[in-house]
């Protein structure tokens, strides 16, 4: 009898335990944990915690699309992707060539130089369901790296191995309507590029080079390829260091262009008509290594970026708000990423494209939401304050930029007349109550209510309002805000 009971015991907890686990899945918030960290992170509980934690505050969109695109398509290292005009994806990728330790010598030449181009179409293009619909780029390129298209449809690529940035034509796919840089030939000055990374193109056909490994630095060019400005700097700690600047985006109707400081791990914008910078995006959760960035004119401005391995967080993609830098969003494929390598957003930020370096292939996502016109409302913690940027020339002291800058003075704007009017208000009532209790009243040197009202005197005193710092909770993500006040150049 006692072993009956016993078992019966036994039996209870286990299926009360069993319960407790389905009550737990069914009202979690279904995530997958397993593809937050590679392997490493989960050595260090901690860590693990700290971040699992922040990434569970985050909505989890743009999904995943599986199985796209068609998986008999075989693609070596997808260095860049690029949206066209109508939609369909341009995938660049290195074919049978890959970049590893022995590609390029210690002066960056690379060591491959008497062979013959990728003899396979370097550029696949994919229709939204994921066929291959066309190909070209064959017997061109050695190492592929950035792509862009304009808004005439021209196709812009660099190639590292060649030194050069390329745009080809609409009607014309053969040979280049335009190369910039000397071929092989890897330079500091005005005829040359060294390993040049990405490539942005303005409506009004000037355009942006990153200039990129070895350089660390921003051009721009007229329509005709004359150069109008450059800025990037080596060594210090201004925003106008760069280290490896590998990635470009536009932000065209905020007139500036967002660049993914790589080995920074932040993104920062400058204005795209000179150079002058507005602000920088970095966060903790993000980690020390920023691979790429793209921008989506939808919900007033979003930068939807991607980091990469070796930069002490998990691998993923986040969407960030431009105004505010607040962290919205978080998306990776259920296997996570290894070594995610640039991205695309449509202007409405329905869908999301990651190629990376390794495994082969590109990784597409879907937000529903965009599509359906409906937003989210993020929770908003109080946190630093952003401060607007002035206008720092290149290796000149300034504050830092902040895009939030002018929705945070509307409102103190707003809180200041608030209390204006009660000041006035409170004004009124006193000099009516000194008139009723007569003229000696008057002549007296404060206005005193009695002990449980209010003392106005004290209130008059008060010059300003102390503004309140609230920090961030490790556990929460922060806004990705730029520096308070960068240092100068060294």
């Amino acid at each position: 009898m006692k072993y009956l009971l016993c078992i019966s015991v036994s039996q209870i907890t286990s299926s009360l335990f069993i319960l407790i686990q389905i009550l737990n899945n069914i009202t979690a918030r279904r995530v997958p944990l397993e593809g937050y960290f590679p392997n490493g992170f989960y050595e260090n509980q901690a860590q693990f915690s700290k971040f699992n934690a922040a990434l569970q505050k985050l909505e989890h969109e743009p999904k995943w699309v599986e199985s796209w695109p068609d998986p008999s398509i075989k693609m070596g290292q997808v260095s860049g992707v690029a949206l066209d005009n109508s939609g369909l994806l341009l995938v660049f990728h290195r074919a049978s060539n890959t970049w590893d330790a022995s590609t390029f010598n210690e002066r960056n030449v690379y060591s491959a130089i008497g062979e013959a181009p990728i003899p396979h179409p370097t550029i696949l293009i994919f229709n939204d369901t994921g066929e291959l619909v066309d190909m070209w780029g064959q017997n061109l390129f050695y190492i592929p790296h950035g792509i862009t298209v304009d808004s005439s449809s021209n196709v812009w690529l660099t190639d590292v191995a060649l030194h050069q940035v390329f745009k080809f034509t609409p009607g014309q796919r053969e040979k280049p309507a335009m190369v910039l840089g000397e071929k092989f030939i890897p330079g500091d000055d005005e005829e040359h590029f060294c390993k040049p990374s990405a490539i942005a193109v303005m409506s009004s056909g000037e355009f942006f080079v990153a200039d990129g490994y070895c350089n660390t630095r921003i051009i721009k060019f007229a329509p005709d390829g004359t150069r109008i400005l450059q800025w990037g700097r080596r060594y210090g700690e201004s925003p106008f260091v760069l280290r490896v600047p590998h990635a470009l985006a536009l932000a065209e109707e905020r007139g500036a262009v967002c660049v993914a400081d790589r080995e920074r791990g932040r993104a920062a914008c400058f204005r795209a008509d000179n150079g002058t910078y507005v602000a920088a995006y970095s966060s903790w959760l993000v980690g020390a290594r920023l691979f790429s960035l793209a921008y989506a004119p939808a919900h007033g401005g979003r930068l939807y970026v991607v980091n990469g391995p070796n930069g002490g967080a998990p691998v993923r993609g986040y969407v960030l708000d431009y105004e505010s830098g607040r962290l919205l969003a978080t998306f990776a494929p259920n296997d996570g990423f290894s070594n995610p390598h640039d991205i695309a957003v449509t202007p409405d930020g329905s869908k999301v494209y990651v190629p990376e370096l390794n495994p082969y292939r590109v990784c597409k996502f879907v937000d529903e939401t965009p599509r359906n016109g409906t937003e989210r409302n993020t929770p908003v913690k109080p946190t630093a304050t952003v401060e607007s940027a002035g206008p720092v020339a290149d290796g000149a002291d300034g504050a830092a930029g902040g895009a939030g800058a002018g929705v945070q003075a509307g409102a103190w704007g707003a809180l200041w007349g608030a209390l204006g009017a009660l000041l006035l208000a409170l004004g009124a009532l006193a000099l009516m109550r000194a008139r009723n209790r007569g003229r000696k009243c008057v002549t007296r040197r404060r206005w005193e209510y009695g002990r449980s009202e209010f003392k106005l005197r004290r209130l008059l005193e008060r010059r300003r309002f102390t503004r309140v710092h609230s920090d961030d909770s490790e556990d929460e993500p922060a806004p990705m805000l730029p520096p308070t006040q960068p240092s100068a150049n060294a």
